[in-house]
């Protein structure tokens, strides 16, 4: 959807007016006031449109079951949160796959929001410098692969749509011929690095929660940089691994200095350290690497089966290396993973006595984007008593863990996993800046700390 910008409307329309040889008309203010009247229509269909939009618009997840491995980080680095310095010549890469075989003519918007990615209140010609709408490159064919899908990726920013505040942002790909369904979001931000953060990640002081979960306290530097009003200016998002769903939001500092915001607390700065990550690797589907049981070859699928899984909750820490919930699409027997590696439909197994009635168990991680997809729900088999969930992935490495999502709404992994302080996890601390008479959320600080040197 194209707005049109104020100046260049009314620039046009005088130059219009005034070049028609036949017309005397005199442009009034009446005429002024019209047209301004005209573009605040085109403004409030703008923002009724994100309003209107459902909370799953604002998260990262695909809307069109055809489109698959949606991937966003820094060029060159995979495993790299999205997130570029404003005004920097950093790049981000987006890209996915369409199983469906119809072409499509693909645009992409960015939507500003706030730190707790809802729309902000701006219109896209106050944040985005150019057009508002990028087009997509056409896509690669897959090649030497059994499912056949395009592959789309392009670059942002890019010279034609450029983001010029801070912030959280929301990638929404569409296609041109119905340009209001979005068919797929996806998270970004920009920082400008105003404060400087600095913290670290210790067990809990809280004796009961020693051995399970991690306290993260820092404080915020900002020497040279005014904040009036820490307590209401300032907002704190701490996410583990790069989770939403269980992030901290909106803390207190517990001290207030010349410069500094302390914030070293004992209660609402924790998470559960939880447990390191299960894996399979499927880069290869012509042998059995560590975790897989068996591959197969049925109704032109490439069928998976990794060994059971068990329930760890009252395990002792085990010391495993994993990439902290992430996945890196790869395939070895290629040269270009984007479009050689083949996808192949993998069976979770978790054998256990009885159905949960309080919850449902989901595969989750960045397998799901880090959502509670209907996709990667356990059922449960009352026969064999255990969990099972088939997902249709493409081949590479693979972080997973198994959640508890409760009928309450919370989102437990001890339920599964449990939790050790000695589980190494990333922390990823934002600060916004949101002073008195702002519209919009700026993202001023970003630190990440890491609970490794706890074991």
């Amino acid at each position: 959807m194209l707005f049109i910008s104020k100046n260049f409307l009314l620039t046009t329309t005088i130059i219009c007016l005034l070049s028609c040889k036949n017309t005397k008309e005199i442009i009034t203010s009446d005429d002024f006031e019209e047209q301004e009247l005209e573009l605040s229509d085109n403004e409030d269909v703008e923002q009724e449109y994100e309003t209107n939009l459902d909370s799953t618009y604002f998260m990262d997840i695909s809307h069109l079951e055809s489109i698959h491995t949606v991937l966003l980080h820094p060029i060159g680095n995979e495993l790299t949160e999205p997130i570029i310095h404003i005004n920097s010549q950093e790049k981000l890469l987006l890209s996915f796959d369409d199983l469906d075989q119809t072409p499509k003519n693909l645009f992409y918007t960015l939507i500003h929001c706030d730190s707790k990615w809802q729309p902000s209140d701006l219109f896209k010609s106050e944040y985005l410098q150019g057009f508002d709408k990028e087009y997509i490159d056409s896509p690669q064919s897959s090649y030497n692969t059994i499912q056949y899908y395009s592959h789309y990726k392009t670059i942002i920013p890019s010279p034609n749509m450029t983001p010029i505040y801070s912030g959280n942002y929301i990638i929404h790909v569409y296609d041109e011929e119905n340009p209001d369904k979005i068919i797929l979001s996806k998270r970004m931000q920009i920082l400008d690095n105003k404060v400087n953060v600095s913290g670290e990640v210790k067990r809990a002081t809280d004796l009961d929660q020693r051995n399970y979960q991690h306290e993260i306290d820092f404080t915020i530097n900002h020497s040279g940089f005014t904040i009036n009003d820490p307590f209401n200016d300032i907002k704190v998002i701490i996410s583990q691994n790069n989770r939403w769903d269980n992030a901290l939001d909106y803390l207190q500092p517990n001290f207030v200095n010349n410069g500094q915001l302390i914030y070293d607390q004992e209660d609402f700065n924790l998470f559960d350290g939880g447990n390191e990550y299960r894996f399979f690797d499927i880069k290869s589907l012509r042998y059995l690497s560590e975790r897989l049981a068996n591959i197969s070859f049925e109704n032109d699928t490439n069928i998976v089966t990794l060994r059971n899984d068990i329930k760890r909750s009252f395990q002792t820490y085990s010391s495993l290396r994993d990439i902290n919930g992430k996945k890196l699409i790869k395939v070895q027997e290629g040269t270009n993973s984007e479009i050689e590696a083949d996808y192949a439909k993998v069976k979770f197994t978790l054998p256990y006595d009885r159905k949960i009635t309080h919850g449902d168990l989901y595969v989750f991680g960045h397998i799901s984007d880090y959502n509670f997809l209907a996709s990667h729900k356990m059922e449960f088999n009352t026969e064999a008593k255990r969990f099972e969930a088939e997902i249709y992935l493409k081949q590479g490495y693979y972080n997973y863990e198994y959640i508890l999502k409760k009928n309450d709404g919370e989102n437990i992994s001890r339920f599964i996993e449990g939790t050790h302080y000695e589980t190494i996890n990333d922390y990823f601390i934002y600060i916004y800046y949101r002073p008195l008479g702002s519209d919009y959320d700026q993202l001023i600080g970003y630190q990440k700390l890491s609970s490794k040197g706890l074991f």
